[in-house]
């Protein structure tokens, strides 16, 4: 069914979200082949973010070096003067644009662009069930960001479509959201990957800008109810990447259930580009992924601890 006839069942009152991005084929975002969307908006600040773009619950200018031209035409076009053009890049007055999109219009070598619109979901369903043939009987679709739970109810009603027509679904997701937002994704999800970076609430708080509390609170309320969850922790050089740290997550998991899916993400740099179209500053000074030496020792931690079931990438 099309997007515009979903909208016109009237079976439903369609919710407006706003994404950022999708990618397709993806074997990263959940079991099998599957497509992603990224939904804008994050509750968190994590320093070493790799998707800088989601941040924010709004969109947000981006801008490419490596595709632009150095004409020019953008910083004529700008009627708020927020565009300067330096001798290596066009450097953007975040404070004065007001997102017109007039500099992507005028950009030649498509170096500028609005990351973030307002799609309906049903328009998102439509989106991701393009790919639908491609799934096989692992595959399906996920939503992540951001923070797909910062906008609960159109991510509830994206997957709810989506599983109308038989296909597997996910979320990505770092639980800090209102316990009925977490019960409204249980009845569509299928899998919940759920990101525990720092077990220590006052860590937590100092690190990354909130009590972790919620996050926890949510976690156990989905094993109580049954969900298929992953835990997933991303190690990062001087922040999640301690043997405390991941010796206290390893404890609570295997306390909770010594069967759960538990997952550790090397540390990857790839994201410093996006930082640079920003022009933010990147705060984590290690540049390449952990050692296979320090990858194994974090194993070794969680056999320690009694995890059983142990994803290796």
């Amino acid at each position: 069914m099309r997007a515009k006839d979903r909208e016109e069942t009237g079976s439903m009152t369609m919710k407006n979200g706003l994404i950022f991005d999708i990618k397709r084929f993806a074997v990263h975002d959940g079991q099998g082949l599957r497509t992603t969307l990224f939904l804008k908006g994050c509750p968190l600040r994590c320093p070493w973010c790799q998707n800088p773009e989601g941040l924010t619950a709004k969109p947000v200018l981006w801008y490419s070096p490596t595709d632009c031209l150095h004409c020019g035409s953008c910083a004529a076009v700008c009627g708020q003067g927020a565009l300067t053009a330096g001798p290596e890049r066009i450097h953007v007055d975040r404070d004065r644009c007001v997102l017109c999109g007039r500099c992507a219009d005028a950009c030649p070598g498509a170096a500028l662009k609005i990351r973030g619109r307002t799609v309906s979901s049903a328009e998102a369903a439509e989106m991701l069930l393009r790919d639908k043939v491609f799934f096989g009987d692992s595959g399906g679709v996920t939503l992540s960001g951001g923070e797909v739970l910062m906008q609960w109810e159109f991510a509830a009603e994206v997957l709810r479509l989506v599983k109308e027509e038989g296909v597997d679904t996910a979320i990505e997701t770092c639980l800090l959201a209102p316990q009925e937002a977490v019960e409204a994704m249980l009845a569509c999800t299928d899998h919940f990957i759920v990101d525990i970076k720092i077990l220590d609430g006052e860590e937590h708080k100092r690190m990354i800008g909130a009590d972790n509390r919620q996050i926890l609170s949510n976690f156990q309320w989905l094993y109580a109810h049954g969900a298929d969850l992953l835990v997933r922790t991303p190690l990062i050089p001087c922040f999640t990447a301690t043997e405390k740290n991941i010796r206290d997550i390893s404890r609570y998991v295997a306390a909770t259930d010594p069967d759960l899916k538990y997952e550790l993400l090397n540390y990857n740099p790839l994201c410093l580009s996006k930082y640079a179209a920003l022009e933010w500053d990147y705060p984590v000074d290690e540049k390449k992924p952990l050692a296979t030496e320090q990858m194994n020792r974090f194993y070794q931690i969680l056999e320690e601890e009694g995890i059983k079931n142990i994803l290796r990438s």
